[in-house]
């Protein structure tokens, strides 16, 4: 039987818009409900609800093991190839089925052993819902396919229902277990949706005539050994925050952190698109492409989140205001501290995961990671009992500046970084006026809501206005890209109308 063609036409330029709105929903899902329901459930109640999510996500990290850059960068490899990739993904189902019942079961051994996690028990079982879709929900076919209109969609429609959810159910302090649903319903929800969407694409029925499990086991656990070093430094200081201090620590930090994760995510978004993209160009040997491609993200990312950071910075007290109200006024002081990781974190996972990824290079993923979770542990052990969430915070600062420092020395070996840091310096030059900005916003305006709002528009006017003038390469380029699209639709229409 031939292999049948699955086409892909979608420019980078439309998956990368097309992420960020998904990324977008992603993140104003959590922006509201957060905002809404840490006024509901106080310090400590957001603190028991993070504290499980922490802990259930190394389960789920077990259950999916590497499969989301292992399944995403050799699906699109074979993914012009039906029949190949059918019976590709029958395989990867398989070994996820294994990998989930053996997470299920350390899971029920953690709470039945550990005295401490006695009364989060029920928590634990309803964060424990994600690890079963997570291993069924296929996202990584998606992203190899570049789906990305239909994750989108799927995206929106299922953070409204989350949404009218969290308004209509949670209601008082007692509603910490509805909102734990709900939060999972927002995150996984979708992925029950994947697996039945699948079957447009790939044939799930009859059982492939040969299933070849043996030889994805050792790349699968090389990229979990990976996802694990991950793991264990971008959600250990909550655990730990639980462990060593109280749920009210844990609920402050989660509100610090909470901003600063969505900024994060929402400039990394950009680089998703990334990952399926380079598999296929370095699946074709074109190096060139590989080059052009990487160093174009680079610069869009630094272009980005070095006025996120510093915004972040001058409106800590006005965005903890808004989005967790004044219980969390603590808060303040731990986000700041945070701020260098919006812009260290995208540069390596843009680094590490979109880049090294496709380019089989997991062990130098590993050493950054390792690096970054060894220090995180460190720090965490010996700034929690001192500071609290702040010494978590100081930890994950620390941890992730390693992290990008070795990530800099392993991209040297593969390219120039002069062509990634040009006219770098153009952004921190452009940057400058939002400081001054902000303060003079914070003398005339009372209305804290007002004071973002402004600060946000004026300053995002001033900095791509000073990069313009500056000729700065990403904005000369994408200027010209939106001409050239627009008198192409102008194009189209005069063709339409002679027609």
């Amino acid at each position: 039987m031939k292999n049948r063609k699955i086409p892909c036409s979608n420019s980078l330029f439309a998956n990368a818009l097309l992420s960020f709105v998904k990324t977008a929903c992603n993140v104003l899902f959590p922006i509201i409900t957060f905002s809404y329901a840490s006024r509901i459930l106080g310090v400590e109640g957001i603190g028991r609800v993070n504290f499980t999510k922490s802990f259930t996500m190394y389960f789920t990290m077990i259950a999916m093991l590497g499969m989301n850059y292992y399944g995403t960068r050799e699906a699109a490899k074979i993914r012009e190839r039906k029949n190949d990739l059918c019976k590709f993904v029958y395989e990867m189902l398989v070994i996820n089925a294994i990998s989930t019942t053996c997470a299920y079961f350390l899971l029920f051994f953690a709470m039945v052993f550990v005295h401490e996690l006695h009364s989060y028990i029920p928590l634990l079982l309803i964060n424990s819902i994600s690890i079963l879709f997570a291993g069924m929900g296929l996202e990584w076919l998606y992203q190899a396919l570049e789906e990305y209109r239909y994750i989108a969609i799927r995206s929106v429609v299922i953070q409204i229902v989350a949404l009218l959810l969290m308004v209509i159910f949670v209601k008082d302090k007692e509603d910490v277990a509805v909102y734990a649903v709900i939060c999972v319903i927002a995150s996984y929800g979708s992925y029950l949706f994947n697996f039945i969407h699948s079957r447009k694409f790939i044939n799930l029925g009859p059982r492939p005539q040969i299933i070849e499990i043996k030889k994805h086991i050792r790349p699968i656990l090389l990229l979990f050994s990976m996802t694990l070093s991950i793991e264990l430094y971008t959600v250990l200081d909550s655990t730990m925050l639980g462990l060593i201090k109280d749920d009210n620590a844990v609920g402050l930090y989660s509100s610090a952190i909470k901003i600063n994760k969505i900024v994060n995510t929402l400039i990394t978004s950009i680089g998703v698109v990334l990952l399926p993209r380079l598999s296929y160009y370095i699946g074709l040997k074109e190096l060139k492409k590989l080059e052009e491609v990487s160093i174009l993200v680079y610069q869009l990312i630094f272009m980005l989140s070095t006025p996120a950071a510093l915004g972040l910075y001058v409106l800590s007290d006005e965005i903890i205001l808004l989005f967790s109200g004044v219980a969390f006024q603590e808060a303040v002081v731990t986000m700041k501290i945070l701020i260098p990781i919006v812009i260290v974190i995208p540069f390596s996972v843009i680094t590490n995961l979109q880049l090294f990824v496709p380019m089989k290079k997991e062990k130098l993923i590993i050493k950054s990671t390792c690096a970054g979770a060894i220090t995180n542990f460190i720090f965490n052990c010996l700034l929690i009992p001192l500071f609290s969430e702040n010494g978590a915070a100081i930890a994950t600062v620390l941890a992730e500046t390693v992290v990008s420092i070795i990530c800099l020395i392993n991209l040297k070996k593969f390219f120039d970084l002069k062509k990634i840091f040009y006219e770098y310096y153009q952004f921190w030059c452009a940057v400058i006026p939002i400081y001054i900005i902000g303060y003079l916003f914070k003398v005339v305006i009372s209305n804290y809501i007002i004071r973002i709002i402004g600060v946000m528009f004026v300053s995002t006017i001033v900095y791509f206005g000073l990069l313009w003038i500056m000729k700065n390469t990403c904005i000369i380029n994408f200027t010209k890209m939106l001409n050239q699209k627009f008198l192409r639709n102008i194009e189209i229409r005069k063709t339409n109308n002679k027609l």
